[in-house]
């Protein structure tokens, strides 16, 4: 342990002396936050649903059935109970609940008012606006529809009824500040490019510099030599995310709504598998400018494209949304957002931060495997 806690001051007295290190470390993750917060927007393409129906008429089957030949919703379950509704929601496996009363059909046959309730996520504020949109526009045509048809099958006669309106209650984040959804996903971006950048070079900078003839001939094992070199960078990069999560109270008013020591715990187990992913790189690069040339291309491109943070993962082809599942920053990113926007537990997250859990593990053993004590 002491030979461990040598290598690992050796590399935090390096950091503190290297005038790039302390700019990486301190200033960019700040830079890039402020930078990418206010320059950010997404669009969406689909948006899933669920139906609460209560009525259970022809009249509520054939509202459901007009939202889904429209082609912009795709229904993805069919509420039974109550209960239902906020672990749909929570889970994001919908970004909106339509509840439709059980006196739908007996309103409109009889000319009066109805009103269907849409219980909408706002923690994807995109999302939540397109599908805002969306909604209300199907509901008016639809509404015409059925209420015309209710009347042709009561016998009545006169004007078409209006139909029935809309009551819309947005959730998680009622305002639909795109800040407060963007910011938790910047996070987990930068996260993922400085963790791995700052262990990029971390063994192929002794090798350019002529000195891991040192560590090879040195009493230290492989396995406390690179552990030894991860251990001021894990400190380095946990700054960096307390770091960023001030920013964001500071400077962008948001903060977490859910447990912070989840959360600290979750960014934990991320910045393993990152940092893992840089040492990973420069066990096998040779030129540091090629480790972080490659660190980049791995790192920033499928955390921005194929992540969510970039665009939204149901609207990408089939195969890329399986790729997207062997990439940490996808889990992370749900996990945070999450935390932030909905203050989701572990016993909803639990999944993903075992995935977390597995990459973190998977990855520093195949950086330490990787690891050899040879020139």
């Amino acid at each position: 342990m002491r030979r461990t806690l040598a290598i690992a001051r050796a590399e935090w007295i390096h950091n503190l002396r290297d005038p790039r290190s302390l700019f990486v470390i301190v200033v960019l993750p700040v830079v890039l936050l402020l930078l990418y917060g206010y320059g950010i927007n997404y669009d969406l393409r689909h948006i899933p649903f669920a139906v609460w129906d209560l009525s259970g008429t022809t009249v509520s089957r054939d509202l459901v059935q007009s939202f889904v030949a429209s082609g912009y919703f795709r229904l993805r379950h069919v509420v039974i109970h109550q209960e239902e509704v906020a672990g749909l929601l929570d889970g994001g496996d919908v970004i909106f609940v339509m509840v439709i009363p059980p006196d739908l059909a007996q309103r409109l046959g009889a000319s009066r008012p109805a009103k269907v309730q849409v219980l909408l996520s706002g923690a994807d504020t995109t999302r939540a606006s397109v599908a805002q949109g969306y909604i209300e526009a199907a509901l008016l045509q639809a509404s015409q529809a059925l209420a015309t048809r209710a009347q042709l099958r009561s016998g009545t006669t006169g004007r078409i009824p209006p139909g029935f309106g809309i009551s819309t209650t947005i959730l998680y984040n009622p305002s639909l500040n795109s800040t407060r959804f963007i910011v938790p996903g910047l996070i987990a971006v930068l996260l993922t490019i400085l963790a791995a950048l700052l262990t990029s070079t971390a063994v192929v900078r002794e090798r350019e510099w002529s000195s891991f003839e040192t560590l090879v001939t040195s009493p230290v094992r492989a396995p406390n030599i690179m552990l030894g070199k991860m251990a001021p960078y894990v400190l380095i990069a946990f700054v960096d995310v307390l770091l960023s999560i001030v920013t964001g109270v500071l400077v962008f008013h948001v903060e977490p709504v859910g447990s912070v020591a989840l959360l600290l715990a979750v960014s934990f187990l991320y910045l393993l598998a990152s940092l893992s992913i840089g040492m990973l790189f420069s066990t096998v690069m040779k030129t540091q400018q090629l480790a972080i040339l490659v660190t980049m291309l791995t790192t920033l491109l499928p955390t921005t494209l194929l992540s969510g943070f970039a665009f939204p993962l149901r609207s990408m082809p089939t195969v890329l949304q399986a790729v997207s599942n062997v990439i940490p920053a996808t889990h992370f990113l749900i996990v945070i957002r999450s935390i932030y926007l909905k203050g989701a537990g572990l016993d909803v997250l639990w999944p993903r931060v075992a995935v977390l859990a597995l990459f973190a593990l998977a990855l520093t053993v195949l950086a330490a495997k990787r690891f050899e004590k040879r020139l």
